[in-house]
């Protein structure tokens, strides 16, 4: 889609399902790519995987809700690379109850702070890092992977999940707004149900009404969505900024 040659490249959540996707997906077009997750090992295994596509792969152990770490870790990418081009703000937890989602009323206060802290501060934490190694060069891309259920009601997610993605959704303009005249681009994608271990959360009939509810009829892929944060990056999207992709097989149109 587009030559990324020597660019680097920062994933968060990146061996998760959507994350490895997207390490891939930047990698094959030229990247070198930052492989951050709190899963150490599995960063280490993807990133040997990246090599073999003939980039740099710099693992990194990262909890995203440390900002200490996010620091240190934007001063390893410093120190490694000397520059930062990209970062696709991937991590994210979505906890379910026994049956699924639990209501607001039921939900225990810590995990609400949790997932807040890990889907919503994180995001905040390594964009505010990025944006000053991309200002040195005054260009950068940051793609933030929101969610459908931070577009509107959700019957499968919690309300912690949902107003995190929604906060992401604005956070995104936000940045748009403020970070374009330096040469950065902020935009975010928006997956409905996408087939990763995450949809596995809920009862399989739960999934085969959603699906009957999809234009498309199907679930989308991880690769879906990393093709269109590939396309985010690249000059094919040269003035998009401030924008949300909605990668839904059509169930939501907006």
């Amino acid at each position: 889609m587009g030559n990324l040659n020597n660019a680097v490249s920062w994933v968060t959540g990146a061996t998760g399902s959507i994350g490895s996707a997207a390490c891939k997906a930047l990698a094959k077009s030229g990247s070198h790519v930052v492989v951050s997750d709190i899963d150490f090992d599995r960063a280490q295994d993807l990133s040997i995987q990246l090599k073999d596509l003939g980039v740099e792969a710099l693992p990194i152990k990262l909890d995203v809700s440390d900002q200490k770490g996010v620091e240190y870790a934007a001063k390893v990418i410093k120190d490694t690379f000397g520059r930062l081009d990209i970062l696709v703000n991937g991590a994210g937890i979505s906890p379910k109850g026994k049956n699924g989602r639990v209501p607001v009323e039921n939900m225990d206060v810590e995990e609400w702070h949790r997932v807040i802290n890990i889907n919503l501060h994180g995001a905040f934490y390594t964009s505010q890092a990025a944006v000053k190694l991309m200002k040195e060069n005054q260009s950068g891309h940051i793609v933030n992977i929101a969610s459908q259920a931070g577009r509107s009601y959700s019957a499968v997610t919690g309300a912690h999940y949902a107003v995190s993605k929604a906060g992401l959704i604005s956070l995104t303009r936000q940045m748009a707004g403020e970070l374009g005249p330096s040469g950065i681009y902020v935009n975010a994608v928006a997956p409905g149900r996408i087939d990763t271990p995450m949809i596995k959360d809920v009862a399989e009939e739960v999934n085969r009404q959603i699906i009957n509810n999809i234009p498309l009829r199907r679930l989308g892929t991880p690769e879906e969505v990393a093709n269109t944060i590939l396309f985010l990056v690249t000059p094919q999207s040269s003035y998009l900024t401030g924008v949300v992709i909605d990668i839904n097989g059509g169930r939501l149109m907006i």
